[in-house]
């Protein structure tokens, strides 16, 4: 290898890096980012609706004879929020759910209200009295 040749490659190796330096920019919703002739639009999610939260399904009942699930819970996530629809009340016998939780989501507020059955009748199989409970980033 000659020196010129030698010369060329340690330029080459020098100057590439710093010509390839990749940029990260972080957009959000509504905000424009333009370079030259590139222009770049957050528009936010595609089906128009950016409040909406991820749900995960998860067997919670599950009955290894049948090879079944009797009773699937719900995991509502937001940004770092995450309320969970389950069965507070199984019937094993019949094999059925007497009383979900539910979560309501409230886009404005970036909020869950948790809803519980704090006294469940077993007898009558109702829930007597209810539990709201406000899942926020501040609590």
């Amino acid at each position: 290898m000659n020196l010129r040749l030698l010369l060329l490659f340690i330029v080459f190796c020098v100057a590439l890096p710093g010509a390839a330096r990749a940029k990260e920019v972080r957009l959000k919703q509504g905000e424009v980012y333009s370079n030259r002739d590139l222009v770049v639009i957050c528009e936010g999610s595609q089906s128009g609706d950016s409040n909406q939260t991820l749900k995960v399904h998860e067997c919670q009942y599950w009955d290894d004879f049948a090879k079944k699930c009797h009773f699937e819970k719900i995991i509502h996530s937001y940004n770092d929020l995450e309320c969970v629809e389950e069965c507070q009340h199984w019937d094993s016998f019949n094999n059925r759910c007497e009383y979900r939780s539910k979560c309501t989501f409230y886009p404005r507020q970036e909020a869950f209200i948790l809803t519980t059955c704090a006294d469940f009748d077993d007898y009558s199989r109702k829930c007597l009295k209810i539990k709201e409970e406000k899942i926020s980033a501040g609590k």
